[in-house]
């Protein structure tokens, strides 16, 4: 059972960037790991492949776990070998929760990269991953929430018009599986700045949202010494 638009994710032609990002809740993660799934076990078994978290801690219980629910016996992992096998793909496990953690990746060959929550990576470990995707017809997957308008995934992702990529925003109401009540509750549970990013999907700065229409684009107040 799928939405509408994680049926059109699951059938659009994949990117050397695939991004789904936007609200909490809203179904972008299960399909993510769907096709990410899919898509790994139709490559050839002697490529190899990357899934990435903030911490491993942290991609055991957003992914691995869930991909447990997803394709049952046709993925095992070992946290302390920090190595998976789906559909008989040999798949490297690795946090990046700092600046330091793109050199754990240096050298590999990559056919496909997942990254969660691609916010929460530094931009040096995403340049990196990048970088390993040398195999012909490599992608990149990843999903997230929104954070501040300036991020390298708002700067040089969603908003590049250069680069080869799929980017599509999930909301809230386009999970059609999630109980009314809940939904209804949640929303009226984020306020200013948490219910932009986490329930209308957008990134929006925190500091200075006493006044809005500054903190989300200060150049239209910005008065140059000439004019004063």
């Amino acid at each position: 059972m799928l939405s509408e638009k994680q049926k059109k994710f699951l059938k659009d032609d994949l990117h050397r960037i695939n991004l789904l990002y936007g609200s909490v809740r809203s179904g972008k993660t299960w399909i993510s790991l769907l096709k990410w799934a899919i898509w790994v076990g139709q490559q050839a078994q002697d490529k190899q492949f990357l899934m990435v978290g903030k911490t491993i801690t942290t991609l055991k219980r957003n992914c691995l776990v869930l991909l447990e629910e997803l394709i049952g016996d046709n993925i095992t992992y070992s946290i302390s070998q920090k190595k998976a096998v789906i559909f008989g793909r040999t798949v490297w496990l690795e946090g990046a929760n700092d600046e330091r953690s793109e050199s754990k990746i240096r050298g590999m060959t990559l056919m496909g990269v997942y990254i969660d929550e691609l916010t929460q990576i530094p931009q040096d470990f995403y340049l990196m991953a990048l970088s390993r995707l040398s195999e012909t017809g490599a992608v990149l997957f990843a999903t997230t929430n929104p954070d501040h308008p300036k991020h390298y995934v708002k700067t040089e992702i969603i908003d590049n018009e250069v680069i080869d990529k799929l980017v599509i925003k999930f909301l809230i109401d386009d999970n059609i599986f999630l109980d009314e009540d809940y939904k209804h509750n949640l929303k009226k549970e984020y306020s200013g700045v948490f219910f932009a990013r986490f329930i209308l999907g957008e990134f929006v700065r925190a500091e200075g949202i006493i006044f809005n229409d500054f903190a989300n684009d200060p150049s239209k107040w910005i008065i140059n010494k000439s004019e004063l």
